[in-house]
């Protein structure tokens, strides 16, 4: 068995098709970009800091003027959750959630047996029933 490690030829560690491409998600190329409107900072000057195709900077500067720059994803809207632990447990009580609407305050309290929940602000049901199956399966 051969264990010598073999010898990559220069010419072959230059080749940009050995190299995988990189990319860049949409929030990295509009900070990039928003990088480039402060002033006095040149396009080439960013493009050498993020070690990006100065012609490629010019490119998403382009299509964020025209709107066609893909926008960052908004984070999924989380509600503000509070779990408290009762301090004893009632055994004989059915386990069941009672859940209160308070539409007025926009609030939202569900006391399992061993926790209590409240929901602040607008809660969708889609949120709420996320929580609720996180803790179903606790």
């Amino acid at each position: 068995m051969d264990t010598k490690a073999k010898e990559v030829p220069a010419a072959a560690e230059l080749n940009w098709r050995n190299k995988s491409r990189r990319t860049y998600t949409p929030e990295q190329r509009l900070a990039m970009v928003r990088a480039c409107q402060a002033p006095g900072v040149s396009v080439a000057e960013v493009a050498q800091r993020n070690r990006v195709n100065t012609n490629l900077l010019f490119k998403w500067k382009r299509q964020h003027e025209r709107g066609l720059l893909p926008a960052p994803k908004a984070p999924g809207a989380l509600v503000p959750v509070t779990v408290v632990k009762e301090k004893r447990l009632r055994v004989k009580r059915a386990v069941r959630a009672r859940a209160k609407s308070v539409p007025a305050a926009g609030a939202i309290e569900v006391e399992l047996p061993s926790v209590r929940i409240f929901l602040h602000g607008s809660v969708s049901e889609v949120n709420l029933a996320t929580v609720l199956r996180a803790l179903a399966r606790r």
